[in-house]
């Protein structure tokens, strides 16, 4: 069992910004004081042992950037309850958009929607492989069965 569960998120919108400022959130916090977690230890793991090493996205405010910078980027619009997460040194990188954009959302203001990124997508395996990756959680779009399936 190594120390660090090494993380990759697929979809840097606001249950991966919720996550990783929980990572962070949790981190500087005593036992005593810790609140909002069902468990705080699994299995000898606690919330700072999450290490992310790779984060996919489509959106052109995100990739390119910083992981910690990019889960506070639009349209995402979560609570912001650790506002000084560090530079994680993780670049979110173009995923495949596949089914993971619905059309009619352009009709929608910039903030509240997607903004597809013109980028060719990364060799996501490569990454994967290259990151060490141990656990991928996938928090693409509902209905985004194609790209779904694709990165399982």
């Amino acid at each position: 069992m190594s120390k660090k569960v090494k993380l990759a998120i697929v979809g840097v919108g606001n249950c991966a910004s919720s996550l990783v400022q929980g990572i962070y959130y949790y981190r500087n916090k005593p036992q005593e004081e810790i609140r909002g977690l069902m468990h705080y230890d699994v299995g000898g793991y606690k919330p700072w042992d999450i290490e992310v090493v790779a984060a996919f996205d489509i959106d052109a405010r995100k990739v390119g950037k910083d992981l910690s910078e990019a889960i506070f980027e639009k349209p995402n619009c979560t609570t912001v309850f650790e506002p000084n997460v560090p530079e994680t040194g993780v670049k979110v990188q173009m995923g495949p958009i596949m089914d993971g954009f619905a059309e009619h959302m352009l009709e929608y203001p910039e903030d509240q929607r997607f903004v597809p990124a013109d980028l060719e997508p990364v060799d996501v395996v490569k990454v994967l492989k290259e990151s060490c990756a141990e656990v991928v959680v996938n928090y693409l779009p509902v209905g985004s069965e194609e790209a779904t399936r694709f990165y399982a």
